[in-house]
């Protein structure tokens, strides 16, 4: 058998493990807070359902998920879960850093022509088992913190090579290419002034064709997914900054606060402090548990 060192750089590019950078879970049967599509810069996550049912989004694809399922989401993907009910997903979600698999761009899990979701199948209360284990040392001393940073490696690592199955098919196809560039359109300017005129201007195609197009393929006009992504970016901040709600609306694209603070609550369920409390109240009051 290799030494560690020599596993490591036969596993990671840089011969470096990877860092668990949070871990928490999301208790089945609260009240539905939606978190509409976002994204991360800096870390890729990893999601256990073990509970309840609903569909993840990701770039321009769509799975369904149910309990067992492992949901992957590489650094930079827009993504999004979305219960199938009136109440929260049970699920585990640990946050990752310097991760860099040989053969894959910086901070991702799986190469992104792979299938976002796979069936964990009998390893599923073992990984359930795992993951508790992973949430009771992260809020211990040092040395538990170290033993959850161990586990979390070795979820990963096991996650990583979980086999794709039929039951990971996508449910959509990829939309088509106009969508595609409408959502690029809007993820490079939501948070500025958008007037569909500008975007059919932008696109060379009439403002009807535009908003048609895109609600068949997303079910969402133009304007109704740059504010999800508004108010996705308002959940960012909301977790892992001190702003207030006001900055937060402006930061977002928001001059009235009152405004800003009605879709909040219209689109997740809650009000922007409300949320950020919650959340807080979830990780202990730290927003980073490692």
């Amino acid at each position: 058998m290799m030494d560690i060192p020599t596993l490591t750089h036969t596993v990671f590019e840089t011969g470096q493990f990877p860092v668990l950078v949070n871990a928490n879970r999301q208790d089945y049967g609260r009240k539905r807070l939606d978190r509409p599509m976002h994204g991360h810069d800096s870390m890729c996550e990893l999601l256990l359902c073990y509970r309840g049912f609903g569909v993840y989004h990701v770039n321009q694809l769509s799975y369904v998920i149910q309990e067992g399922d492992l949901i992957y989401y590489n650094c930079g993907e827009l993504h999004e879960v979305i219960s199938s009910t009136d109440v929260e997903i049970g699920t585990y979600c640990f946050g990752f850093s310097n991760i860099h698999f040989r053969g894959l761009p910086v901070n991702h899990f799986i190469p992104q022509d792979s299938p976002h979701v796979r069936a964990s199948h009998g390893m599923f209360p073992f990984l359930c088992s795992l993951a508790e284990q992973i949430l009771t040392c992260s809020a211990g001393s040092p040395a538990d913190q170290l033993t959850a940073q161990t586990l979390g490696i070795s979820l990963l690592m096991m996650a990583a090579q979980m086999p794709v199955t039929q039951l990971a098919e996508p449910v959509s196809s990829p939309a088509s290419r106009l969508t595609e560039q409408i959502k690029a359109y809007i993820d490079a300017h939501y948070t500025e002034p958008i007037r569909l005129e500008e975007i059919a201007a932008a696109l060379n195609c009439s403002v009807p064709y535009l908003a048609h197009t895109f609600k068949d393929a997303t079910g969402y006009s133009p304007i109704q997914y740059a504010i999800r992504r508004r108010i996705g970016l308002a959940q960012t901040l909301l977790i892992s900054t001190d702003y207030s709600a006001t900055h937060i609306a402006t930061l977002v694209g928001y001059d009235n606060t009152n405004y800003f603070n009605s879709l909040f609550r219209k689109i997740v369920g809650t009000t922007p402090i409300q949320y950020r409390r919650n959340y807080l109240e979830a990780l202990r009051g730290e927003r980073n548990q490692l």
